[in-house]
């Protein structure tokens, strides 16, 4: 004779037990998948206010010649933005990527000339056609007032990699660290020339990112859900040995 669920708490009491360990299981895994889905899909875009493969470029300094004491400079991982802190005592001056009067720093804070060239291309960190515009007229310096302390930060391309193309070194082995290319920054720092060098490297693209890592993440979903249904399955199959209604 089968034993029905009410007259039978042990075996209730385990089939209440067994479901709501793999309910909550498998609602965790669920909502583990779907966190890590959400952000991993639209990697594929890139985003005008970033660099294509950000993550995987490393822009840094190697050396300040001659070295000035009172001024520091330092950069994001990736060289999407440079700043620059004038504790000199003296007027530290950018040139811009044709020459021009670009950035002046003094006592009274940071001016940037607006009709230089590099005050237009910084705007935005996917530029086209530099050679041609560097070619163009320069106007009068127009200088305007960005910053009370002296100590400012702006994206300059001389220090990272521009175009939405990977560069040829990576694009053909991107699973390894590569050196793509080496760069200057001239300053003049009480009118005496100062060079900034650096290195822009590429550390590397993991095995599983971009594309292939989000199908991952989709299948893996995929597995929970189905696994989801096993669960149903056998959730029903402990009730109607417990002799307790089945329902979905």
């Amino acid at each position: 004779m089968r034993l029905r669920g009410r007259h039978n708490p042990t075996v209730r009491t385990i089939v209440t037990t067994v479901a709501t360990r793999w309910r909550r299981a498998l609602l965790g895994a669920l909502a583990a998948a779907v966190v890590t889905l959400a952000p991993a899909l639209p990697a594929q875009a890139h985003d005008s206010s970033t660099l294509p493969d950000a993550p995987y470029y490393r822009s840094t300094v190697t050396s300040i010649t001659p070295v000035i004491s009172g001024l520091t400079i330092t950069m994001d991982k990736a060289g999407e933005s440079i700043t620059l802190v004038n504790n000199t005592g003296s007027v530290v001056e950018v040139p811009g990527y044709s020459g021009e009067p670009y950035l002046r720093f003094t006592s009274a804070g940071v001016e940037e000339n607006t009709n230089s060239l590099s005050a237009f291309l910084n705007g935005s960190l996917v530029i086209e056609g530099l050679p041609q515009q560097m070619g163009a007229p320069q106007k009068p310096p127009a200088w305007r007032h960005v910053a009370d302390l002296p100590s400012f930060t702006w994206h300059d391309h001389r220090i990272h990699w521009m175009s939405q193309q990977r560069p040829p070194v990576v694009a053909a082995d991107p699973g390894h660290p590569h050196t793509v290319f080496d760069w200057t920054l001239p300053l003049t720092v009480g009118g005496a020339p100062v060079v900034v060098s650096g290195v822009l490297r590429w550390i590397g693209e993991p095995a599983f990112s971009g594309l292939q890592g989000s199908l991952y993440v989709v299948g893996g979903t995929l597995l929970v859900l189905v696994a989801w249904v096993v669960w149903l399955r056998v959730r029903r199959g402990l009730r109607a040995k417990a002799g307790e209604p089945v329902s979905a």
